[in-house]
Order: structure tokens, then C-alpha cells, then sequence
């Protein structure tokens, strides 16, 4: 049995219980997330990625998790009868929250990454979201040298 009362402190010490109230005071509620108000001066928190020192390659997670597929390394994802490999397409991409992936990784920027492909940082009508940079992306599978940014927590490495 663990030492401290709550296991999870040694993964994310505690703040001070007031750190996050002025999301709750500009957005509300806040059960799920915080969707800030169109203000002129609103910004948005985006999520970490990371790129390997080594960059990215020209394999895709995608075209990676089908050569897997193949050789029999991994098995299908069927849910209900439904090859969801069949059906869809591996991003790279994740829900909860973000970590470093480890040693020889970096943290790769939002504007790096936009002046590198010309994509805008957010294209007009999407939300930051692993759809952005079309441009970095291989049938809209990311590649093996980055972690894309994950989906719905904000987090500490965020």
C-alpha cells in the first residue's frame, strides 16, 4: 500500500485550490472543459505535442499500425463486429492527457510547426484539434516522429 493517502499527488502535485478560477469566472461552468466567450482578446490553450529529435519520418501511424496489421504483430480492432481498422484511419492521436513521451523527444510548438508547413495554426472554422496541419499530415495520419495533440484534458505539461 502506497505511503501517501492519494497515489496520484506524486503524478500531479496540487495547486493552489485558486489556480483555475478565472477560467471559471470568464467561461462558467466548467465540468468538461472551458469554452472561453468570443472576446477580441480570448485565447486559447493548446494542447503539447512532441517531435523526435530525429524529426519526423515519412511513415505515417497509419501506414505503421498496416504493415503491423500484416505481419500479424498486432491484431485488428473489431468492436461489435466492425473492423474498425477497415473502416478507419490511425492519426496518432489521442484523448486524455498529455505527457512527455521520453528521451529523445522535444516539445514542438504550434507556430514552429505552422511556419514549417504554412498551415495557419488554426484554420478558420476548426477549434485547436488534431485536424490542424493538414500539411503535416499523410492522408490524415500524422507522422511516427510526433505525438500529436491529445483531446480533452488540460494538463500540466499543457
Amino acid at each position: 500500500m502506497s505511503e501517501e493517502p492519494n497515489p496520484m499527488s506524486g503524478l500531479w502535485p496540487l495547486v493552489p485550490p485558486g489556480a483555475t478560477d478565472w477560467l471559471l469566472e470568464l467561461c462558467g461552468d466548467g465540468l468538461t472543459g472551458f469554452m472561453p466567450p468570443a472576446m477580441p482578446d480570448a485565447v486559447w490553450v493548446l494542447n503539447a505535442m512532441y517531435e523526435h529529435e530525429q524529426g519526423p519520418t515519412e511513415v505515417s501511424y497509419a501506414e505503421y499500425h498496416q504493415a503491423r496489421l500484416a505481419d500479424g504483430s498486432t491484431q485488428p480492432h473489431i468492436v461489435g463486429g466492425l473492423d474498425l481498422d477497415a473502416v478507419s484511419v490511425a492519426t496518432g492521436g489521442g484523448l486524455g492527457r498529455a505527457r512527455h513521451p521520453g528521451p529523445g523527444w522535444r516539445r514542438l510548438r504550434w507556430t514552429e510547426l505552422a511556419q514549417r508547413t504554412g498551415d495557419p495554426i488554426v484554420p478558420d472554422g476548426l477549434m485547436p484539434s488534431y485536424r490542424c496541419f493538414p500539411s503535416a499530415k499523410k492522408e490524415g495520419s500524422w507522422p511516427l516522429g510526433m505525438v500529436p495533440p491529445t483531446e480533452g484534458s488540460l494538463d500540466r505539461e499543457t
